[in-house]
């Protein structure tokens, strides 16, 4: 049940505290604030008790370990995402399932074997992928083999410009490395597959026999890894990100002095990270000037900052109206909050579970 505490909790999440402002000599000032985002694949987000089985494939028990701990790393509000079933307790059943390797990606195995260890759901998968590829290659070189003699006013020689080169050609090698993986969640009651995809990445360096050395294979596919591992990540829970909003200077529809100087001092406030203070001035000179779309725009920042996701819609909306035509930073603000309504919901369900 989720109880009214909870629902404010969880409304915190959606937009976290302003973090940074920064501003530049001609340019408008921009704000960047956490947002939290719903879990790419919904379903996968919602089963909090799993279990991950050795992948099959080049290093594949390695790699479902690494994944374990990005499962078991990921946590929001202070408080960890995902229960894992305890890796000797899976182990120990897996054994006296007498299970071979192939048989642990078996949608129905895999169900069966969740009941036994209390899981919901069980995450499987094959290394499609784990390699490098060396490509020889040549860099032209240009030096110097003879220089001009000079003499000062005293006689003395000095070396001066270069007179003759001499190119020549160096050994390279490039070298590429390519994981890729499909993991896949099965969920334990019904055997059905709540998560499935294919993930890749690749990860190169150069390097020549007179220069920097190119990269080892292992750093190489550890690259790979970490980016195939992020996008999982992203798959299977919320994550925040964040966006940089620009505030507006305009004084349009502003006739009052004072209201002038409280939307300068708010934005004076903003750049050094007080949006308190920037967004109680710019309520203040709205007072006296209700028309000016700079101000409605930045009070629905402020809103917006807060995780008052109505109330930011709204003053967009007003700001948008007065302004008359279509303006890029209005546009932005009234798609990006659309959008965030719209995971509202999505997002409750994901943080309160099941």
């Amino acid at each position: 049940m989720i109880t009214l505490k909870k629902i404010a909790r969880i409304s915190s999440f959606l937009f976290s505290a302003l973090l940074l402002t920064s501003i530049l000599p001609g340019c408008a000032t921009k704000v960047k604030i956490n947002m939290i985002q719903p879990a790419q694949y919904h379903e996968a987000s919602l089963t909090k008790a799993v279990a991950v089985l050795p992948f099959i494939g080049p290093e594949g028990k390695e790699f479902a370990a690494e994944l374990e701990g990005v499962i078991a790393g990921i946590g929001i509000d202070d408080k960890r995402y995902f229960t894992l079933v305890d890796r000797t307790e899976l182990d120990k059943t897996i054994s006296e399932m007498k299970l071979t390797q192939s048989g642990l990606v078996d949608q129905k195995t895999a169900a069966r074997l969740g009941k036994l260890v209390g899981a919901q759901g069980i995450y499987t998968g094959v290394i499609q992928q784990n390699s490098c590829k060396d490509s020889p290659y040549q860099e032209k070189r240009t030096v110097c083999t003879q220089y001009e003699t000079r003499r000062d006013k005293d006689g003395l020689t000095y070396r001066g410009p270069c007179t003759h080169w001499r190119q020549y050609n160096v050994a390279c090698t490039k070298r590429i490395a390519s994981f890729a993986v499909s993991p896949k969640l099965v969920e334990v009651s019904t055997g059905k597959i709540l998560y499935s995809r294919n993930l890749s990445a690749t990860s190169e360096s150069a390097g020549c026999i007179d220069t920097k050395p190119v990269q080892s294979e292992n750093v190489l596919i550890e690259k790979a890894k970490e980016s195939v591992k992020r996008d999982f990540r992203r798959d299977i829970a919320p994550y925040y990100v964040t966006v940089e909003i620009k505030l507006m200077d305009s004084e349009d529809g502003i006739d009052s002095p004072e209201a002038k100087d409280k939307l300068k001092n708010g934005l004076a406030y903003a750049d050094k990270g007080r949006m308190d203070n920037a967004c109680e001035l710019w309520g203040e000179a709205r007072n006296r000037a209700g028309n000016s779309p700079a101000l409605l725009y930045n009070l629905g920042v402020c809103a917006e900052s807060r995780g008052d996701l109505d109330a930011a819609l709204n003053l967009y909306k007003q700001a948008d109206k007065i302004m008359g035509k279509p303006d890029d930073d209005i546009s932005l603000a009234l798609n990006r909050v659309g959008n965030a309504i719209k995971n509202k919901e999505k997002i409750k369900e994901e943080l309160s579970g099941k």
